[in-house]
């Protein structure tokens, strides 16, 4: 089976089996300990597979992925949610997504608005917009400047939707546009 958060569950296995199906599960690159994690990212099909998307999620959420990849950090950085939607049909569930991206398209370039503060479960937030989109190329570097604010700032044993909680947006908006004067421009 297939779970919403887009992991696999093998019923019925039997416990003298797992050894020899997490070793072949991992030759396939699918035994990553990473639930709940940075690079558990939920994400559409997006623009290489759907005709009604705005931009391609796959590959987005396949730079992140690698940048990302030091298993011994992602735990350190703790339980974070990406969520990536194509298109505003959200099937990646964009909005409640820690950190939410959403493809869009500006006169036939694909662009990514960014989210932040969303949450599913029993306190369901909607993220919001932080500005303006970014172009694809830039993605994995806004990501790294979220993802370093949240490190500077973050309390002992507090996760990111926590941190975003109490310091608001303005810290996470800063960061992610200092490359750019168009602070808050509309996208």
């Amino acid at each position: 089976r297939v779970t919403h958060e887009q992991n696999l569950v093998l019923a019925d296995v039997e416990t003298n089996r797992l050894i020899e199906l997490w070793r072949e599960a991992k030759g396939l690159g699918l035994a990553l300990s990473n639930i709940g994690l940075l690079s558990d990212i939920i994400a559409c099909p997006g623009g290489d597979f759907c005709s009604l998307a705005n931009a391609k999620s796959i590959p987005i959420a396949k730079v992140i992925q690698e940048q990302f990849d030091q298993l011994d950090y992602l735990h350190d950085i703790g339980e974070i949610s990406i969520n990536i939607s194509g298109c505003i049909n959200s099937c990646g569930h964009h909005h409640v997504g820690n950190i939410g991206i959403l493809g869009v398209d500006k006169d036939g370039e694909e662009w990514f608005q960014i989210t932040l503060g969303g949450a599913q479960g029993y306190e369901a937030v909607i993220g919001k917009v932080i500005g303006r989109a970014f172009l694809a190329g830039e993605i994995p570097d806004v990501i790294d400047r979220l993802i370093t604010v949240y490190i500077q700032q973050r309390q002992e044993g507090e996760q990111f939707i926590l941190t975003v909680r109490r310091l608001g947006l303005e810290p996470f908006k800063k960061a992610a546009y200092a490359h750019d004067e168009k602070v808050g421009a509309s996208s």
